[in-house]
């Protein structure tokens, strides 16, 4: 994980902690999370800098403007790092629907407390 991607595994790890909906398990994903958020972030370095379109001479010499392959890859991880966002239940929709990790204690609490 480069250092981009690791700032952004943390800002994730710290929030879902602190809402208490972080897990171990959870760990592989939010790495992933991280890493296809900095793909997005250098991806759209380039397209600010570069634009989303380039002009290509045919062999007829008419001047085309085609889409660069990096928007592309921009629009594709865009969409995978929302579905990662969801999976993980930080998208508005989604934050209601992953269910609070519970701490040790509470479990032990808990299993005490049936008997």
């Amino acid at each position: 994980m480069n250092k981009a991607a690791q700032k952004v595994y943390d800002r994730l790890t710290t929030y879902l902690r602190e809402a208490n909906k972080h897990s171990e398990p959870d760990t592989e994903l939010l790495e992933l999370a991280a890493n296809v958020r900095a793909e997005i972030d250098t991806l759209q370095t380039y397209i600010d800098k570069h634009g989303t379109t380039y002009e290509a001479v045919s062999r007829t010499g008419e001047v085309m403007h085609k889409h660069r392959p990096q928007h592309q890859q921009l629009v594709d991880a865009r969409t995978r790092y929302l579905t990662i966002l969801r999976d993980l239940g930080l998208t508005p929709a989604a934050r209601n629907k992953v269910t609070q990790v519970e701490s040790e204690e509470s479990l032990l609490d808990n299993l005490l407390s049936s008997k």
